[in-house]
């Protein structure tokens, strides 16, 4: 029975992180898989993303493997056990290594259409549930070698490697898109082409809301995903967001109207709270800071907006209300 030394699994996770770092958004997930073959054999993978209700593939990404793949599995979804199997249980790797459900593949028209087909005799399976999308991730590993099963040491390592492997493409995938400092600091979001929310910063959902009251999920509101499917920017008197394209991904970035939206979420509400009033003691108090670092913040403000007196910076707050 093949062993999986934990040594190389460590050396493997360190690599994820360590020399994933280095390579391009298109390079990493071939890189990735390679890395994962040196300690798991395999002959093909699918590495994809997909909603669960209703069951829709938003992307996949094969690794040396035909993409034809797709449209000839396509009509066999609804009758994929194997795939209901990583739905039942996500964080948990499936391996299809019983005799027993070899020989029920076998007899199914998804293996003699599809699996045969392709030489996908043994599959190795992992999903994992994002937390921002509520969508699944998952990495499907294949052997082609009928006589070949994957072994429960290999399924065991399969599932400690699988988040590792998802967060490491998710900091390759913010760091593409975050390339510039100042870009932490801008109001954005990364959505896939559906519109469904993949990572964001942390006052993009509070601007939504702000346009959009009854918005809640994790799909951007219609108005919005419709902008995203067309491939569109938006743009209301009272909101623009741009759009820009990388893959299967889109990046969504506020654009200030005024000069108020230059400032980061908390000192957004810094400044909203000292314009009605509050003091520094207060405010300190409901935000859990100390009043020093109220009044740095306060301060850098000030340079930000150009202002001088707390009556100009109420006057900025007030015409910025009526504007949401």
């Amino acid at each position: 029975m093949t062993t999986v030394p934990m040594s190389a699994i460590n050396q493997l996770v360190l690599s994820l992180y360590r020399d994933g770092r280095d390579l391009l958004l298109h390079q990493f997930q071939d890189w990735a898989l390679e890395q994962v073959n040196g300690v798991i054999p395999f002959d093909s993978a699918c590495w994809g993303n997909a909603a669960l209700e209703p069951i829709k593939v938003h992307w996949v990404h094969l690794y040396q493997c035909d993409g034809s793949i797709l449209d000839a599995y396509s009509p066999y979804v609804p009758h994929d056990f194997f795939r209901d199997k990583l739905m039942e249980h996500p964080g948990v790797s499936v391996a299809m290594s019983d005799p027993r459900a070899g020989e029920r593949l076998a007899r199914t028209e998804l293996y003699l259409k599809v699996g045969e087909a392709y030489q996908v005799n043994w599959s190795l399976g992992t999903l994992l549930i994002e937390p921002m999308s509520s969508l699944s991730e998952y990495i499907t590993l294949w052997r082609h070698d009928p006589e070949r099963p994957f072994t429960e040491f290999e399924r065991a390592a399969k599932e400690l490697l699988m988040p590792h492997l998802v967060e490491a493409f998710r900091s390759v995938l913010l760091r593409h898109f975050l390339k510039e400092k100042e870009t932490q600091r801008k109001v954005w979001a990364l959505v896939d082409r559906q519109g469904f929310i993949r990572e964001a910063a942390p006052a993009f959902n509070s601007c939504l809301r702000s346009h959009w009251p009854d918005w809640r999920g994790n799909r951007l509101p219609d108005e919005l995903a419709e902008c995203v499917i067309q491939g569109r920017a938006f743009k209301t008197k009272a909101l623009e967001i741009e759009l820009s394209h990388s893959e299967s991904l889109r990046f969504l970035e506020v654009k200030a109207r005024t000069l108020l939206d230059k400032l980061t979420a908390r000192e957004s509400e810094i400044v909203t709270r000292f314009a009605d009033g509050e003091t520094y003691s207060a405010i300190s108090a409901a935000l859990s800071l100390a009043p020093a670092t109220v009044r740095n913040h306060l301060s850098r403000c000030y340079r930000k907006l150009g202002v001088n007196s707390k009556a100009e910076l109420a006057k900025l707050v007030a015409n910025k209300r009526p504007v949401k």
